[in-house]
């Protein structure tokens, strides 16, 4: 999961399944359709911020303070 999670950030472009995966393996029970209809109220920033942190991610970013990449 990690490294899918990483491939991910590294895109730019958030995969909403594998978030969903991510949750559901933490706990949440909610089905696919509820769990999108509930992330529009979310920071997904936040949300990816935490599972950075989570697995210990050291993330890069330019001057302007833009994320560029996670590097291992």
């Amino acid at each position: 999961m990690k490294e899918e999670y990483i491939k991910m950030r590294n895109s730019g472009v958030v995969n909403w399944q594998l978030l969903y995966t991510y949750a559901t393996e933490h706990g949440m029970t909610l089905d696919p359709q509820a769990f999108i209809q509930g992330v529009q109220f979310v920071d997904v920033n936040k949300v990816l911020d935490q599972i950075d942190h989570e697995y210990e991610l050291t993330l890069l970013y330019d001057k302007e303070g833009k994320f560029i990449k996670i590097v291992q």
